[in-house]
C-alpha cells in the first residue's frame, strides 16, 4: 500500500511513521522541521521517504504530486497546531488549515482520503454531540476545520478526484513527541524540575477529551486502510477529563504535591462530549489506555529523553 502522509514531522505524524505497517510505502511530507530525515534513519524506517513541501504553494504541491506518483491513500495531518492562536491570526489559520488542503486536493489524486478535522467544530455547544449535530463554531480554528470538511466532500462528490473519504473530528491526543507547549509535557517537565505551583487559565473545569497517542494512531491507520467508506466520524476517548483533574492526576502519578491557582479565562471552553459510536462499531477502534497509564508512559519517554537514552 502506498500512502501519502502530510504533517509527517509533527506530533501525530512521527507516531504514525513509527506504528504504520512495515509493508506500507509512505511518502512523508513535511515543511519546516528539518529533522524528519534523521528521525526516519534513526528508527530504521526503510520504506518511508521524506519530501519537503509547502502545501500552500501550488507549484510545490504540483511537484509533490509528480514525485509521489499514484498513491492508494492520503492521511492528511497538516494543520495549524495551535487553535488558540487562531483568535489573533484568523487569516493565517485559514491559510494553514483550509487553503493548504484545497491546494493539495487540486493537485493530488487518490482512491481514499482521510482528513483529520477537529472536535473543535462543536465549539459553543454543551452536552452530547455527534456528526449529525448542527454546528456553528465561532473559534476561527474550528471554522476553518469545518470548511475543510466541506471542501473534501465537494472534491470527492463533484470533482471525483478523490474516491472515498473520511472527515475525522479528532478530539486530541497526548504522548511522545508532542509540542513542548502542550499541557501534559509542559507540566510534567515542570514537576520533574521541582515546580509545585501551577496557574491555570479559567476555572480549570474546561474539559479535555484526549487519548494516548498510540490509541489515536491505531485509529488513523485503520481509517487509512478502510477505502470504500465515506463519511464524517468523531474520534474521542469517551472519557473527558477537566484541566484540574489532568494536573491532579499527573501530580499523583509522579508522587508530587501541587497547588493549583486560577486566573483569567480560556478561549476554548469545552463542555461537550461525543456520543458517536462509529469508530467502535464500524472500525473496532476503542481507546483503552487510561490517562494514568498514558501519563506513566509519557513520563518514561521524557526521562529517557532527558537522560539522552533511546526512546
Amino acid at each position: 500500500m502506498r500512502v501519502l502522509v502530510t504533517g509527517a514531522s509533527g506530533f501525530i505524524g512521527r507516531n504514525v511513521l513509527l506504528r504504520a505497517p512495515r509493508d506500507w510505502e509512505i511518502v512523508a511530507v513535511y515543511h519546516r522541521t528539518g529533522s524528519l530525515e534523521a528521525f526516519i534513519a534513526h528508527h530504521g524506517l526503510g520504506r518511508v521517504r521524506a519530501v519537503r513541501c509547502d502545501l500552500t504553494s501550488a507549484s510545490e504541491v504540483a511537484a509533490l504530486a509528480r514525485e509521489a506518483g499514484q498513491v492508494d491513500a492520503c492521511l492528511y495531518l497538516a494543520a495549524n497546531g495551535d487553535p488558540a492562536a487562531s483568535s489573533e491570526r484568523p487569516a493565517w489559520d485559514l491559510q494553514m488549515n483550509t487553503l493548504a488542503l484545497v491546494t493539495c486536493l487540486e493537485q493530488i489524486r487518490t482512491g481514499h482520503f482521510v482528513y483529520v478535522s477537529s472536535g473543535a467544530v462543536y465549539d459553543g455547544l454543551n452536552g452530547p454531540v455527534t456528526p449529525a449535530t448542527p454546528v456553528a463554531p465561532r473559534l476561527p480554528y474550528a471554522i476553518s476545520k469545518l470548511a475543510s470538511e466541506h471542501y473534501l466532500r465537494a472534491f470527492a462528490e463533484r470533482r471525483r478526484t478523490v474516491g472515498s473519504f473520511v472527515n475525522v473530528r479528532f478530539f486530541g491526543a497526548y504522548g511522545p513527541y508532542e509540542p513542548a507547549r502542550k499541557i501534559t509535557t509542559r507540566w510534567m517537565r515542570s514537576v520533574m524540575d521541582g515546580q509545585r505551583e501551577f496557574t491555570l487559565r479559567g476555572n480549570g473545569e474546561n474539559m479535555i477529551d484526549f487519548m494516548y497517542v498510540d490509541d489515536a494512531v491505531d485509529g488513523f491507520l485503520r481509517l487509512t486502510a478502510s477505502a470504500g467508506f465515506s463519511g464524517t466520524v468523531d474520534f474521542a476517548s469517551g472519557a473527558p477529563i477537566s484541566v484540574n483533574a489532568v494536573a491532579q492526576t499527573m501530580a499523583r502519578v509522579l508522587g508530587a504535591d501541587v497547588t493549583l491557582r486560577h486566573e483569567g479565562h480560556t478561549e476554548e471552553y469545552i463542555q461537550f462530549h461525543s456520543v458517536d459510536k462509529t469508530m467502535a462499531e464500524r472500525f473496532g477502534i476503542v481507546p483503552d489506555i487510561t490517562f494514568e497509564d498514558g501519563v506513566r508512559r509519557l513520563h518514561e519517554f521524557l526521562v529517557h529523553e532527558r537522560d539522552g537514552q533511546p526512546a
